[in-house]
């Protein structure tokens, strides 16, 4: 019973020590933060995030908790990603990663922001406006929404003079595919989803040898759908009109 008590004794009297000692360095000015750095932030300031968070210079590194600073964060619709790193005495490092918006989507009354697979971000804010394409989904077409960067990625490779990045906006739609409007240069691109990669493939081809035989710039619309490939240009005006 003796030997018992004492070792009781001995773990009562290790806990109460460690306690103190935990509360001694959790208030010590020797782990007071004096520096926080943030990185991977584009859209959002670092003073923001570091209010999201709920950091400051001054706090105790010890004290933060990382489980809660995360999950501050991931609250925020911008934020995907989140990591930190605590470097004793005095350093934080947070590292966030964006979601990256591509498209505008009705959302209710309002606009939103939407990423590349067309998943709503966050609404339209007048202090923090990006012009991008609208975007425009018919019912049943939203699994077609995550090709559109592969359509992209395709046209830019073909060395075209047309800014596919500077879309006005995309229609997902059921009777003509994939509509893609050109604003810079007045331009309606439709493609068929059946065989999607070999419409791509003929798209990106007809839009080349346009190109090569100098009548790309009269092209208003292309539409590729299986084996056949529809041009409308602009029609030439006679000398008597």
């Amino acid at each position: 019973m003796l030997a018992l008590f004492t070792t009781f004794v001995f773990v009562v009297m290790i806990s109460i020590a460690l306690l103190y000692l935990y509360r001694y360095v959790t208030i010590s000015e020797f782990f007071a933060l004096r520096e926080i750095q943030v990185a991977g932030n584009v859209r959002l300031g670092s003073g923001e995030i570091l209010k999201m968070a709920g950091l400051r210079t001054g706090m105790n590194n010890l004290a933060v908790r990382m489980g809660d600073v995360e999950a501050r964060l991931l609250r925020d619709p911008w934020i995907a990603g989140v990591s930190l790193k605590r470097e004793l005495p005095d350093k934080f490092f947070v590292e966030v990663r964006e979601r990256v918006p591509r498209y505008w989507v009705r959302q209710g009354d309002k606009v939103a922001y939407a990423d590349a697979q067309g998943r709503v971000i966050s609404e339209v804010e007048p202090g923090k406006f990006t012009s991008l394409p609208f975007l425009m989904v018919d019912p049943g077409m939203e699994e077609w929404v995550r090709q559109l960067p592969d359509m992209v990625g395709v046209l830019e490779t073909a060395s075209l003079p047309l800014d596919v990045n500077n879309a006005a906006w995309v229609r997902l739609s059921r009777s003509r595919g994939v509509e893609l409007y050109l604003e810079n240069a007045d331009m309606i691109l439709n493609l068929a989803v059946a065989e999607w990669d070999v419409n791509l493939a003929r798209l990106a081809a007809v839009l080349e040898d346009l190109k090569r035989r100098g009548e790309i710039r009269r092209v208003r619309e292309v539409t590729v759908a299986g084996s056949n490939v529809w041009i409308r240009e602009d029609r030439p005006v006679s000398a008597g009109n």
